[in-house]
């Protein structure tokens, strides 16, 4: 028998459960979010291991190597350069002619003409000891066959006391300069008078 006054539940009745509530959560508090998105920043790093693209360097930094080279083989020629060439090769007016880059102007331009009557040593006396120069020279020769000839040297003289700077210049500037004088027949390169010397012009004459 139940005691009088107490609450009785029938053994097969479900036991009561309360609905689930369908408030929404309280909002995480601020450093939550940062630390989700750090965590997802860290995902997204290891799914992809590239490294972050590297800073383009400024670009007057980017455009030094082009702009040493433009200084070192961007060389005009002069006008003269051509006219004085041509008539040494046509009407032989001149015995040689030397030319030099002005750095300033960025060109080549004449800087001496000899006449022809000068011979090899007053040309070699006009070669600058610690500049270089191109030089254009007419040598005159007889052959074995007893025939008069002629042949046009082109030298490049660049000696070993002469700038770096210069010499590079030079170098870098031949070729151009070569095209612009049709009828170059010999070419030397000389670093000192031995290697331009008059035994070496017969030589490469003959």
């Amino acid at each position: 028998m139940p005691r009088r006054g107490a609450a009785s539940i029938p053994r097969d009745s479900p036991t009561q459960i309360p609905p689930p509530s369908t408030a929404s959560p309280p909002p995480l508090p601020h450093h939550h979010h940062q630390r989700q998105a750090g965590t997802e920043e860290e995902q997204v790093l290891a799914a992809d291991p590239s490294p972050p693209p590297i800073p383009s360097l400024p670009r007057r930094d980017r455009l030094r190597p082009a702009q040493m080279a433009n200084a070192a083989s961007g060389m005009a020629v002069d006008d003269e350069c051509k006219l004085r060439f041509l008539e040494l090769k046509a009407k032989r007016t001149h015995r040689f002619i030397i030319y030099k880059i002005d750095e300033k102007k960025k060109m080549v331009v004449v800087e001496k003409v000899g006449e022809p009557v000068l011979n090899y040593d007053d040309f070699a006396a006009t070669l600058p000891a610690n500049e270089c120069r191109y030089a254009i020279f007419d040598y005159d020769f007889v052959t074995e066959e007893n025939c008069q000839k002629s042949k046009i040297f082109f030298i490049a003289w660049s000696p070993d006391t002469a700038r770096v700077r210069s010499k590079m210049i030079y170098a870098s500037s031949k070729e151009r300069f070569k095209r612009e004088l049709d009828g170059i027949q010999v070419e030397l390169q000389a670093t000192d008078s031995a290697e331009v010397g008059l035994d070496v012009i017969q030589g490469r004459a003959n």
